[in-house]
């Protein structure tokens, strides 16, 4: 009677498969480290929109009513820093690298230091529209006149 020999490993075409995956995602990983200046203009952007929702969320807590609450962003050559405060309490600072990025604020280039303020209603007054741009990328983000802060363009 002949014995049947069960046979374990995978075949020519599973490996074949496993090659092509590996080498797609290999080749689209090294492209993104080749390119790290874009993800410092993403980050500096995500930082400001977290920096700004904190700041509204201190000020509609209202813990000192007779201080409005500021984010302060300072930019140098190296970072762009966050800081939030009431008074003369400091609550969080936050940072992002800026190699060699720019930020427009409305489409003026910004200066060193921006400060926005939001009220006791978490309010800021207007919409501001900031582009953290460099390495040929551009990242929006809204600071809307409810202190909402969000990815992408104003809404009128």
């Amino acid at each position: 009677m002949p014995t049947f020999h069960s046979h374990q490993g995978f075949t020519l075409t599973e490996l074949v498969v496993v090659l092509l995956i590996l080498g797609i995602l290999s080749a689209v990983g090294i492209g993104l480290f080749a390119s790290s200046g874009n993800y410092s203009t993403l980050l500096a952007r995500d930082q400001f929109i977290a920096s700004a929702l904190l700041a509204q969320k201190r000020a509609l807590a209202n813990t000192d009513a007779s201080n409005a609450v500021t984010l302060t962003l300072e930019q140098d050559t190296t970072e762009w820093r966050y800081l939030i405060s009431q008074g003369t309490t400091n609550f969080n600072t936050r940072t992002a690298d800026r190699k060699n990025a720019q930020l427009t604020i409305d489409g003026s280039v910004a200066t060193n230091s921006q400060v926005f303020t939001f009220d006791r209603r978490g309010r800021v007054g207007s919409n501001l529209e900031l582009n953290f741009n460099g390495n040929g990328s551009s990242h929006l983000a809204c600071l809307g006149s409810t202190g909402f802060a969000y990815t992408g363009s104003c809404e009128p």
